[in-house]
C-alpha cells in the first residue's frame, strides 16, 4: 500500500511539472501539434488533457472550434492534394467533402463517448476497491464502441469506393498502404 501512495504521490508531482496549457489559445495549443512527440510524458499528457478538456466543452459543430485564422488550412490543403493525386473531377470532390463531414460528424460522437468510458474504466480501476463487475462491463462497453468505430469507417471507405473510379481505389489503397507503413516505422500506428 506504502509503494502505491508513493508511486501515485510520485506521480502527482510529475504530473504538477508539466506546463499548464490551459491559457494557450486553440490556435497556440494547435500549433503544438505534432511538436511535442520527443516530448516528456507529462508534457504530452497535459497537452492531450486540455484537448480533452476543450473538447468536452465544444458545441454542435466541433468542426467550427478547430477553424482559427487559417479557416483550417491543412483540411482543405488535404482535399485539394486528395483532388489532386487521385484527379477528381468536381463532382467527386464534392461528393468526397459531404462524404467526409458526414463521417467526421459520427466519428465524433463515438470517440467521445470512447474517451469518457476510458476515463471511467481508469477511475474505478484506481480505487482501493475496484468493482469487477463494473470493470467488466465498461470493459465490453469499451469493446463495443471500437467495433462501432471500425463498423463506421468500413461503411466510410465502402462509400468512398464507390464514388472512385477502378484505377482511383487503386491508387487511394496505394497511398493508404504508404501512410500504414510510414506509421508502423516511425512508431504510430492507426
Amino acid at each position: 500500500m506504502m509503494l502505491l501512495s508513493a508511486t501515485l504521490l510520485g506521480f502527482g508531482s510529475v504530473a504538477s511539472a508539466a506546463t499548464d496549457y490551459s491559457h494557450y489559445s486553440d490556435s497556440e495549443l494547435a500549433g503544438l501539434r505534432g511538436t511535442l512527440r520527443n516530448a516528456p510524458v507529462e508534457e504530452r499528457i497535459a497537452y492531450h488533457r486540455e484537448w480533452e478538456k476543450r473538447l468536452a466543452e465544444l458545441g454542435s459543430d466541433p468542426r467550427e472550434h478547430f477553424k482559427g485564422p487559417s479557416e483550417n488550412k491543412g483540411y482543405h490543403y488535404r482535399q485539394n492534394r486528395l483532388k489532386e493525386i487521385l484527379g477528381l473531377n468536381d463532382s467527386q470532390s464534392a461528393k468526397v467533402k459531404e462524404l467526409h463531414e458526414k463521417h467526421f460528424s459520427l466519428v465524433v460522437v463515438e470517440r467521445t463517448e470512447l474517451v469518457a468510458l476510458n476515463r471511467e474504466l481508469q477511475a474505478e480501476s484506481f480505487k482501493v476497491s475496484p468493482d469487477r463487475k463494473k470493470i467488466e462491463g465498461l470493459s465490453e462497453k469499451i469493446g463495443k464502441q471500437h467495433a462501432s468505430l471500425a463498423r463506421l469507417k468500413s461503411n466510410y471507405l465502402t462509400e468512398l469506393a464507390s464514388i472512385l473510379t477502378p484505377a482511383q481505389r487503386v491508387k487511394l489503397q496505394t497511398l493508404r498502404d504508404a501512410r500504414q507503413l510510414r506509421a508502423h516505422y516511425s512508431g504510430k500506428f492507426e
